[in-house]
């Protein structure tokens, strides 16, 4: 898939509705911040977003409304020059979708989980039994 940038693309399109696994992204405009957080969950996929502001209380309410697996990095303008979108992970932090994108988890922990193997040990009145 080549690169590419669709600006106000209709909300009915295939780009739009499908999960899109290539370099393309879709920007609009809005008026209102809070209907852009509700129509970015208008969607059935969520694995990750991005918000770029210079505003710390939208980028709280985005974290907080956005149905979205991955977390929403802000960064001041002024201090980094630039937004960031949510690419890096660190090794503590769970990658995964929610929604139609998926409900496993990946990094370090969640792979070391997929190759142990729990065991449970459950004891009812035991009292001061010796076993050994």
């Amino acid at each position: 898939m080549e690169p590419m940038i669709l600006e106000d693309a209709p909300f009915d399109t295939d780009r739009r509705k499908e999960e899109i696994f290539g370099p393309v992204i879709l920007l609009y405009s809005y008026n209102d911040f809070k209907e852009a957080v509700m129509e970015a969950n208008n969607t059935h996929y969520s694995l990750q977003a991005g918000v770029f502001t210079c505003d710390l209380n939208k980028a709280f309410y985005a974290f907080q409304h956005i149905e979205v697996a991955l977390h929403l990095r802000y960064r001041k303008l002024e201090e980094f020059g630039l937004n960031d979108s949510p690419s890096m992970c660190v090794d503590s932090q769970p990658y995964g979708g929610i929604k139609d994108s998926g409900i496993q988890r990946e990094g370090v922990k969640y792979a070391m989980d997929n190759m142990l193997e729990t065991k449970v040990l459950v004891m009812c009145n035991v009292g001061n039994a010796s076993y050994f």
